[in-house]
């Protein structure tokens, strides 16, 4: 009986060698695997990192358009206790001014568009 029992079945050695291939096998899998969870984990981190970013962007965003309505309330304050007390001649000569100041600008910005796109300013 110990005969039987201590018998090796046929092939006994491409058995062992055919798991250790397999063995082989799953390792190269594992390792494989194991580089694509890394690659994953530092995309992860990549957009995790880029969120925070656009996160800070956004709120920098809001800080500015705050400040800029604001600004702009104070202005139309401004302008509308000016407007309360000003007399019509102030008035007259104020919106000279911001006429002449805007047709000024006008002027100013279509020359110079004019003469950035002249092709004979390159010589």
């Amino acid at each position: 009986m110990s005969r039987r029992n201590n018998r090796t079945p046929l092939g006994g050695d491409a058995a062992h060698g055919e798991a250790f291939e397999l063995e082989q096998q799953n390792n190269e899998h594992l390792d494989s695997l194991a580089a694509k969870v890394s690659a994953l984990h530092s995309v992860s981190l990549n957009i995790h990192d880029d969120v925070n970013d656009q996160n800070r962007m956004l709120d920098g965003t809001g800080d500015t358009f705050s400040r800029f309505g604001n600004m702009f309330d104070r202005t139309r304050n401004q302008l509308t206790h000016t407007l309360a007390t000003a007399n019509s001649r102030f008035l007259c000569y104020l919106t000279l001014i911001l006429v002449f100041g805007v047709f000024s600008l006008y002027y100013i910005a279509k020359n110079l568009l004019t003469r950035s796109n002249d092709p004979s300013d390159l010589n």
